[in-house]
């Protein structure tokens, strides 16, 4: 008779343990994929940046005349598109400064875009913002803000709402020697 009750308490308590730690384990394991989904998305961005700036470097000696045919704002930024996963959006910035982040990157938390999972670029060409040059001569960097939005709902307990993700690649323009 006492093994009966004793056995069907320890039934209950397995329940109940389960129900205690099941919150924790998925919580648990679905940060464990937003960390991986971070990493991913730092990749892409980091070699959307690779790609736009070197597309916009990129000289082209069969054109008539010879010149760097992608050294322009709009096909850098195809560039960029093109090369991350089809769930994030990148669009060139629409707060000052335009083209050309300056400062300490500390101080540019106030360029993100304020959507999930979209990113700005940046095309600076020489170093000039104002005005704007309309190719580049010597330098072309590309540097894109990403604003990432973890799917673990408790996020926002850590103070991981969004995660910033920035990636920058500065290359020399490529000329006829």
């Amino acid at each position: 008779m006492r093994c009966r009750r004793l056995c069907y308490f320890k039934r209950g308590q397995a329940i109940v343990e389960t129900a205690l730690l099941l919150p924790l384990l998925m919580l648990l394991t679905m940060g464990s994929a937003d960390l991986g989904r971070v990493f991913y998305y730092s990749i892409a961005v980091t070699n959307a940046a690779r790609e736009a700036a070197r597309q916009g470097t990129y000289y082209d000696p069969t054109a008539n005349p010879p010149a760097n045919t992608y050294d322009d704002y709009a096909d850098i930024l195809a560039a960029a598109q093109r090369d991350v996963p089809t769930d994030v959006t990148l669009t060139m910035s629409t707060i000052a400064p335009l083209h050309c982040l300056t400062g300490p990157r500390s101080s540019w938390s106030a360029n993100y875009p304020t959507d999930p999972n979209t990113g700005y670029v940046y095309i600076c060409f020489d170093g000039q913002d104002n005005p704007p040059p309309s190719t580049a001569t010597s330098t072309i960097q590309v540097t894109i803000l990403y604003n990432f939005q973890p799917v673990t709902p408790l996020a926002d307990i850590v103070g991981a709402s969004t995660v910033h993700v920035e990636a920058s690649t500065t290359m020399q323009v490529q000329h006829q020697q």
